[in-house]
């Protein structure tokens, strides 16, 4: 017999009345905001994936969390793939302009918990900044978490081999997401393509520590193409998925709620003022 819909919890703050999100203020529960994009991704996976990455990071973390999930951010600063058919791309500072503007609004609602969660390269740094500028500009601690793939990577190559990451990743994500079927990675064909570099330049820049601006061009230089993988993969992926979040997020509420502790009873304090 199937639940009825008073008796699921919901956690998607799109479906959710203000009288459920009246509540999740009232214990000061965590909000999370999937930062996303919509750029080139090689040939075969799909413009928003870095966004559904974001949400389905999300979803699964907002049942361990007791969070709510609020409708992801889709069109930030792309990065290298500014030029490609289909990306849109936004100015690092509209980018940053835009984010800051949401997560101040979600403050002034009276949401003090809140975690933004993002898997695309650049977001890491602008969303440092954004952090920053809200803290100094509200005296607010907003946090960004960022997962690394390197334990859902490794989870993918034991079992189903290099090269894969992508293709897995687009696979789970979508399959968390609800939207299991609009990616076939039949699409990819029989082709192995490694993933490239744009420019030998970069790779003797790195020595040195150096950040340059650069663009992609060629498909490959982003997201390279392997087959293998297929639609009956996905569950098995969305649960390797599930695993490597949760690790890397293992006791992340616990430390967020000591850190607003401690930097509130630090800056009360005064410190500079006793000087």
């Amino acid at each position: 017999m199937a639940e009825s819909a008073s008796s699921v919890k919901r956690i998607m703050a799109d479906t959710m009345t203000t009288g459920e999100l009246a509540a999740h203020r009232r214990r000061n529960g965590i909000v999370l905001l999937p930062v996303g994009c919509h750029e080139m991704h090689g040939t075969q996976i799909g413009l928003g994936c870095d966004t559904f990455e974001a949400e389905a990071a999300c979803r699964v973390l907002a049942p361990e969390w007791d969070a709510v999930v609020l409708p992801p951010i889709a069109y930030t600063f792309g990065g290298a793939t500014g030029p490609w058919p289909g990306t849109v791309s936004l100015h690092p500072r509209e980018t940053m302009d835009y984010v800051s503007a949401v997560v101040r609004a979600i403050l002034r609602n009276g949401f003090r918990r809140v975690v933004l969660i993002s898997i695309h390269g650049p977001s890491r740094s602008y969303l440092a900044m954004v952090l920053r500028g809200v803290f100094e500009e509200t005296g607010e601690l907003p946090i960004q978490f960022h997962p690394q793939w390197g334990e859902f990577n490794r989870l993918v190559r034991e079992e189903f081999g290099e090269g894969q990451a992508s293709t897995a990743s687009h696979l789970a994500t979508l399959y968390i997401c609800g939207r299991h079927g609009e990616f076939d990675p039949a699409v990819i064909g029989d082709e192995t393509a490694p993933r490239t570099v744009p420019l030998d330049s970069l790779v003797t820049l790195e020595k040195h520590d150096v950040h340059a601006p650069y663009r992609y061009l060629r498909p490959e230089d982003h997201v390279g193409r392997k087959p293998g993988l297929t639609l009956d993969d996905a569950p098995r992926l969305a649960e390797q998925f599930r695993q490597a979040v949760l690790t890397r997020a293992a006791g992340l509420p616990e430390d967020y709620e000591r850190y607003q502790r401690e930097m509130q009873q630090a800056i009360a304090g005064a410190p500079w003022d006793q000087v």
